[in-house]
């Protein structure tokens, strides 16, 4: 499998990543089997949201005491920062992790920036600067 670079964050993974949407609809039991399948198939990259109800802690139970080995993606649906605050600390404890690789805004309808009042950006950069998202 060809490795990618994901485009300005340093981190190099295999083509192939694991959406886990679809491990929502499986037992526990079942999703971790898969997670663990797609790993050991040479995936590295696993992407889920606090939207796909308990997929996040499928991806969590999953790799608890591997998180060295892959690169965990999740996103929020987030429009203030205290609630980007609130779903980040939701996600780290899900996943079984202190940090997150990719976090990603979901179902946004605007561009967030600096000093637009929602505190989005502030809530994302003071994440990235406590070592929470990378």
């Amino acid at each position: 499998m060809r490795d990618l670079t994901l485009g300005r964050t340093g981190i190099t993974v295999p083509q192939n990543g694991f959406g886990a949407l679809p491990i929502q609809r499986r037992s526990t039991e079942d999703a971790v089997m898969l997670l663990r399948k797609a790993y050991e198939g040479g995936m590295r990259y696993f992407d889920t949201a606090r939207a796909y109800s308990d997929s996040e802690t499928k991806v969590g139970i999953a790799f608890e005491g591997m998180r060295d080995k892959v690169y965990i993606a999740t996103k929020t649906a987030a429009t203030t920062g205290e609630k980007v605050k609130e779903d980040l600390a939701t996600s780290l404890r899900e996943l079984r992790t202190d940090y997150i690789d990719v976090y990603q805004l979901h179902m946004v309808d605007r561009v967030y920036q600096p000093g637009d009042g929602t505190g989005v950006y502030e809530a994302l950069l003071e994440a990235k600067e406590a070592g929470k998202i990378r």
